[in-house]
């Protein structure tokens, strides 16, 4: 396996992948549904007030359950081994690498002196993902929910961004991949948002967005 960071869909490929290595074969288009189907669980249990990104154990206790029912439905044998075993490579960082688009990106907006801060949910091992990929320096602040305790779509986090940049909200573009908790929760939060949907699964929102981040640096100067 590898990574499918700019593959189509990569992190549907990611599972069938997995399912490969123990000997399944399985389609795309029979994958979507499973996924689909276990988003909405995910909800589900979001409702009941379980929050997976609200410290590094709870992303990690989320990620266990996810990766065990996609596997199940799938079919695979032993879910939740195999659950515990990508788990653990992917913390080590075998399946995850930037974008293409990602570091010349930055570059642009770094030698146009643009401040940037980041702002996930995720687990504290996304700053060893960071060190790696020789991302880290080009941020003022660095906001990863499992360690300030605090999620997307919480405008907290948001309004810390603001004070780490000493910018009012309104002059703070948000540039983020979920329509909830990316683009609704910093416009609630005061702030501009542009929608990036890299397979342009979300245009029937009719959303500013972008399909990539080469598309950015343009969208800021001319703004």
């Amino acid at each position: 396996m590898g990574t499918f960071t700019d593959r189509p869909h990569g992190f549907a490929h990611f599972f069938l992948e997995a399912a490969k290595d123990c000997g399944i074969s399985f389609s795309l288009e029979k994958l979507k549904p499973i996924l689909k189907e276990v988003r909405e669980e995910e909800m589900l249990r979001r409702q009941k007030g379980f929050r997976p990104y609200i410290s590094s154990e709870n992303a990690r206790l989320h990620w266990l359950w996810y990766y065990e029912q996609v596997f199940k439905k799938m079919g695979c044998p032993e879910p939740q081994k195999m659950a515990e075993e990508f788990l653990r490579r992917y913390e080590q960082g075998e399946f995850t690498t930037p974008y293409s688009d990602v570091m010349p990106c930055l570059e642009v907006l770094a030698s146009k002196k643009i401040p940037m801060i980041l702002i996930s949910n995720y687990s504290a091992c996304l700053l060893q993902f960071l060190e790696k990929w020789n991302l880290k320096n080009f941020f003022q602040a660095i906001l990863i929910s499992g360690i300030e305790g605090i999620e997307k779509s919480n405008p907290l986090l948001f309004q810390k961004g603001a004070h780490w940049l000493s910018l009012k909200p309104s002059e703070i573009l948000h540039v983020g991949n979920d329509p909830v908790e990316d683009y609704e929760a910093s416009i609630n939060a005061g702030f501009q948002a542009l929608l990036l949907d890299r397979d342009n699964v979300y245009t029937n929102l009719q959303l500013p967005s972008i399909s990539s981040l080469v598309e950015l640096p343009s969208k800021i100067c001319c703004e």
